[in-house]
């Protein structure tokens, strides 16, 4: 046993005229590990994996050409929380007044509920290309032949 008292952790403080048991370095031992591995589980102030994920690598930005199909699935690299889809170069929203018809090239999605164009389940995202222009009416232009998209699906 220390002649002295234990230390702030409650470990053994000893002098140079102690003589140190084996149990007392089997009690310092336990007593650090129950200690350290409390602190280390403590999610109140280390962060999870999935936390680290989460603030590593928050999102991602990927692209797709469409096929000028009326959907188009496209594959995401996780299920995200929420996706913003655009074709790139063009504005969000184009009124055509010779066909009287709005093009819209923009669209979010959430796992609760989408914008115009969009759907999200899962890790897919499809997107959607109306087929045929009615006077009056908002197209989707989400999946235009040969033109080029964005998306950032965020965690």
């Amino acid at each position: 046993m220390p002649t002295n008292n234990k230390t702030s952790l409650g470990l053994n403080s000893w002098v140079g005229t102690d003589k140190p048991m084996r149990g007392d370095f089997v009690a310092d031992n336990t007593l650090l590990d129950s200690l350290l591995a409390a602190h280390f589980g403590n999610t109140q102030i280390h962060l999870s994996p999935e936390d680290r994920t989460l603030l590593t690598q928050a999102f991602t930005v990927g692209s797709y050409y469409g096929n000028g199909e009326a959907s188009q699935v496209i594959t995401l690299p996780f299920a995200p929380r929420f996706v913003l889809v655009f074709m790139e170069g063009m504005p969000a929203n184009d009124y055509f007044p010779g066909g009287g018809y709005n093009e819209n090239s923009f669209a979010a999605a959430a796992q609760t509920g989408e914008s115009r164009g969009v759907s999200l389940s899962e890790g897919k995202l499809t997107v959607y290309q109306t087929q045929n222009a009615q006077a009056g009416g908002i197209l989707n232009n989400l999946n235009s032949d040969t033109m080029s998209y964005l998306y950032v699906a965020f965690r």
